[in-house]
């Protein structure tokens, strides 16, 4: 006895289904004006501001030693802090 399935059934079963025409590309969904890239890249941008003022507290506003407490390197500390507005001299003791 043989247990294959009758695929003549399958195939005959599969040509009477109705045709589904492909969908046009989508175009991106926006939330409150922005795509997904952009929230993400928001996020990230806030994220890093945040992480970069908490080691140059931990710092007293010492950048060599931010960088190294978030395992980066000065030059790359530097830049994103330009890009952020984040001056070290806001972290100096009084």
């Amino acid at each position: 006895m043989d247990a294959s399935p009758d695929l003549s059934v399958v195939a005959a079963d599969n040509a009477s289904a109705p045709h589904v025409p492909a969908c046009p590309t989508p175009t991106p969904l926006a939330v409150g004006g922005h795509s997904l890239q952009e929230l993400v890249g928001q996020a990230v941008a806030e994220a890093e501001a945040q992480a970069i003022r908490r080691a140059l507290a931990m710092a007293k506003g010492n950048k060599s030693l931010a960088a190294r407490i978030l395992q980066t390197n000065y030059t790359t500390l530097h830049a994103k802090m330009k890009r952020s507005k984040i001056s070290a001299e806001e972290f100096f003791p009084s």
